[in-house]
């Protein structure tokens, strides 16, 4: 094939330079979305983390679990990666719980870059930068997800199915039944049907209906082939009774819990998805009528990028069950067609003053940041002391982004390559701020381990089980029990006389406003020991007087 855009090369004729490139965007990737981490495991993160822990004390099952019982939302696979991660360091650290996900995001960003350098090496290189700057693909890349798992099965679907056609690759197509079973094996059913769907609408799109019946068919076999094969599994972990509970928590309770309309993700995507989505939005429907008639080999490659969000997102829309996560595979073809704004020669008026505004942004996004941070700098050491963050390696480093950017503007240099350099800075801003300030800054407000250290100190003065009173379990107890040093099992009560055993050698957990109501402060009994914080939230932890106690 021959690429239109010859100023930058394409991956058929230059293999050296973007295999270089591909091995570069890799080692960045892993760079970005590994630095830093939070010195604990905090927010949506704790659950695996706990999983994980709890595999590494009584070994690999098919299942994770929770307090030595299966948990039926997630196949064990992603743990068990974390857990193997975690055998020379012989406990789940944060490097070992993230690693998977940072290494799953940077073959993300790779397969995005590979995509779009079929049709030229610059086109690839915009879509890794995109992809960066979106605000949930970053955050996600950096914590434990599970849906990018998803996401990369989808790209490289996308990707092998689109070089069979560019390139006359058609022997990788084998790859991808193995995809869809990786991603069901990671994700459940999800993670076999949406990359089936990428592909299914890509074949759509190129008017293919042997190979759109062809994929169907054996997308839906290997689906019921895998769901046997769990099902089989959750009965020998648990039992029927545990294998009627993974399917109502992998498929049929994802349709009746409610937590968003149909137009959740329509709307949502504009911020979460930001800045990949709006942009990607605007290209399409000012080329609506070139990409329908598909003028040319970009175009059609953009119709095929516009099928595969949409697909993703209407058919993610339907189930009740919505959480922002979930349609992460939906970046790569964003932003691949994002980065179409600085790829057509001579766009229309709006195009062309989107990508006029957008580099100004980024030439000016460094210093503005600099300014942002000194701010919160200010009101982090006058007004809130628990706000923490790494406030002056990040203004260094904005600093010299700033200067990069006078550098830019004033030196000799073609247009290509100057708006490249801009939105690359741009991009670096965003990284570097998310790393130094937005990540230590809401770890510092949503950290657990000081008042989990002060609990475990009152059980080394006078021991005592943990009791959680109207909590949980599988909520704030998770981000308690994760920080702990040992292991422990503890109850979950809404009665206080439940509590087995004696009633006065246990350490209650609950929510300060619990024990703030009307029947809590009559309760006699209770002895308030300790105030602290799970999460953002406040706690109190509490014994019940003895009779020795009066």
């Amino acid at each position: 094939m021959i690429c239109s855009h010859t100023t930058w090369g394409c991956l058929s004729n230059e293999p050296k330079r973007c295999t270089l490139d591909s091995w570069l965007i890799f080692a960045v990737g892993m760079l970005v979305f590994t630095l830093g981490p939070s010195p604990e495991f905090i927010g949506f993160q704790t659950r695996f983390a706990l999983f994980a822990q709890e595999m590494l004390r009584n070994g690999p099952t098919w299942f994770p679990t929770t307090y030595g019982g299966p948990y039926p939302d997630y196949p064990g696979t992603s743990t068990f990666v974390i857990y193997l991660l975690s055998l020379p360091f012989g406990k789940v650290t944060p490097y070992s719980a993230i690693g998977p996900t940072a290494l799953t995001s940077a073959l993300i960003l790779v397969f995005t870059y590979r995509i779009g350098a079929i049709r030229s090496r610059r086109w690839g290189l915009l879509a890794v930068l995109f992809s960066v700057c979106t605000v949930e693909f970053l955050a996600e890349s950096r914590t434990i997800a599970l849906d990018q798992y998803t996401s990369l099965a989808a790209t490289v679907c996308f990707y092998l199915a689109y070089s069979a056609d560019a390139l006359g690759r058609r022997r990788r197509l084998w790859l991808v039944p193995l995809l869809w079973i990786m991603g069901f094996s990671f994700r459940g059913p999800i993670g076999l049907v949406v990359p089936a769907a990428v592909l299914i609408s890509y074949y759509l799109w190129t008017r293919r209906p042997a190979y759109v019946m062809l994929a169907g068919m054996l997308a839906g076999t290997l689906l019921v082939l895998c769901m046997a094969g769990l099902l089989l599994a959750a009965k020998a972990q648990g039992g029927a009774a545990f294998r009627a509970e993974v399917v109502s928590a992998q498929v049929t309770g994802r349709m009746h819990d409610r937590t968003g309309g149909y137009a959740y993700y329509w709307l949502t995507g504009l911020t979460s998805y930001a800045l990949s989505y709006p942009l990607a939005l605007l290209v399409v429907v000012c080329r609506f009528k070139d990409i329908l008639r598909r003028r040319s080999e970009d175009y059609l490659l953009l119709g095929s990028l516009a099928c595969w969000a949409l697909i993703v997102l209407a058919g993610m829309s339907i189930p009740e069950c919505k959480k922002s996560r979930y349609v992460l595979p939906i970046v790569p073809g964003l932003s691949l067609t994002a980065a179409y704004l600085f790829i057509e020669a001579s766009p229309q008026a709006l195009l062309l003053g989107t990508r006029r505004w957008l580099l100004r942004i980024c030439s000016l996004l460094a210093p503005l940041a600099a300014v942002g941070v000194a701010a919160g700098l200010v009101v982090a050491r006058s007004f809130e002391p628990r706000l923490q963050a790494h406030w002056l390696p990040t203004l260094a480093v904005l600093f010299l982004l700033t200067a990069t950017v006078r550098v830019l503007t004033r030196r000799p240099m073609d247009d290509l390559r100057r708006d490249l350099a801009l939105l690359a800075v741009g991009a670096a801003t965003v990284a570097v701020v998310s790393i130094g300030v937005a990540s230590p800054a809401y770890f510092s407000l949503e950290q657990t381990r000081p008042f989990v250290q002060e609990v475990e100190a009152l059980q080394a003065e006078r021991p005592g089980d943990i009791v959680f009173f109207r909590v949980g379990p599988d909520g704030e107890d998770i981000k308690f029990m994760v920080n702990l040093s040992r292991p422990a099992r503890p109850q979950f009560v809404t009665d206080l006389d439940a509590i087995e055993g004696p009633q006065d050698t246990h350490y209650i957990i609950t929510k300060k406003e619990v024990l703030d109501s009307p029947p809590a402060r009559a309760d006699k009994r209770i002895r308030v020991r300790l105030l602290g914080r799970i999460g953002h939230k406040d706690f109190v932890v509490f014994t019940l007087r003895g009779p020795q106690d009066g």
